[in-house]
């Protein structure tokens, strides 16, 4: 039980990483500018809009991560709230990859190929999160048949 700890853990931990790296080094230039100077009081309304929904996404897969780590720990594996857990973590990394392409692309002034690659690993992320419920909701259908 030791070593998916640790792993959880140095999950968790390469995830923010990551979502610090696309969020502030992940440029060409040393500093990120958003490209709002000129835009009217309802689109910069609009984009702090939808950064802070891209924040919360982030903060909620952060907290379903963590929650799915602390049930592993009571030894509670093959659960319908650890499936859930995951899946919700799995989601809101897709749509965090996602806001992070849209913001990359229309307030960073990425061009296209660069804001999906800005995006690539949060979605890949995502999808990966996805596969593992599956294979949770699984192994929790063969416990129920083998107790």
């Amino acid at each position: 039980m030791k070593k998916i700890n640790v792993f959880c853990v140095l999950v968790l931990a390469l995830m923010l990483i990551d979502f610090v790296v696309d969020l502030f080094l992940n440029t060409s230039d040393a500093s990120v500018e958003l490209k709002l100077e000129n835009e009217s009081l309802g689109f910069v309304l609009f984009t702090f809009f939808f950064a802070l929904l891209a924040l919360g996404a982030v903060v909620v897969a952060v907290v379903s991560f963590v929650k799915f780590v602390l049930n592993v720990n009571r030894n509670e594996v093959f659960t319908e709230k650890n499936i859930k857990l995951i899946r919700k973590y799995g989601y809101c990394t897709l749509l965090g990859g996602v806001f992070l392409m849209f913001l990359s692309f229309f307030f960073v002034g990425h061009g296209f190929w660069d804001a999906v690659v800005d995006g690539l690993n949060a979605l890949g992320e995502g999808f990966f999160a996805l596969l593992i419920a599956e294979v949770f909701c699984i192994g929790m259908k063969l416990q129920e048949n083998h107790p």
